[in-house]
This record gives C-alpha cells, structure tokens and sequence, in this order.
C-alpha cells in the first residue's frame, strides 16, 4: 500500500504539469500540433489521482463530493483518451502534414 500523502503528491504534480505545459504552450515552446497529445496526456494522469484520492483518500465514500471527484475523473479520463487519439490521428509529430505538402 501507498501512503495517502503519495496520492496527494500526484494530484499537485499532474495539476503542476498541466500548468508548466500551458505556460510553455503560450511561451510558444510547444507547437500546437503536439499540445493535444501532451494535454491528453496529463488528464489521463490526472484522473487517475483524482481516482486514487476519492477511492483510498479522506473524501467518505458514498458522499456527494467522492461520487463528484469520480465524475470528474471519468470526464477527465474521457478527454484525455479523445485528446491522445486526435493527436495521434491528426499526426501529433507533424509527420502526416509534411507528407501531405509534399
């Protein structure tokens, strides 16, 4: 078993990532192409802290926040899935637009 103050630990962490990528994206660091791929990335990360906190974590289970936090987690969950899927189709490494130019 992990300690609770590990599973805290992961959601600061993910929520820092998603604040460290948006910064580097507005910096124009990251290309637009690759940011769907990394943002899907840390939700899909993100949920899985939420999860580990409303199931193991100090929210009682079967109260209207725990059954909030796994929502949360699941739309999350959802997104980030969506946001991998489009930036692997769409050519997240800009491989396919080059090709397509060419």
């Amino acid at each position: 078993m992990v300690p609770e103050i590990v599973d805290y630990a992961l959601v600061v962490a993910y929520l820092l990532l998603v604040g460290v990528l948006a910064v580097r994206y507005r910096r124009g660091e990251i290309a637009g192409r690759k940011l769907p791929i990394y943002l899907g990335m840390c939700l899909t990360w993100l949920a899985y802290g939420l999860l580990q906190v409303a199931g193991d974590g100090p929210v009682p289970t079967g109260t209207t926040l725990n059954d909030g936090l796994d929502a949360l987690a699941v739309v999350l969950l959802v997104a980030g899935i969506y946001l991998l899927y489009r930036g692997w189709r769409h050519g997240g490494d800009g491989t396919e637009s080059s090709a397509a130019s060419g």
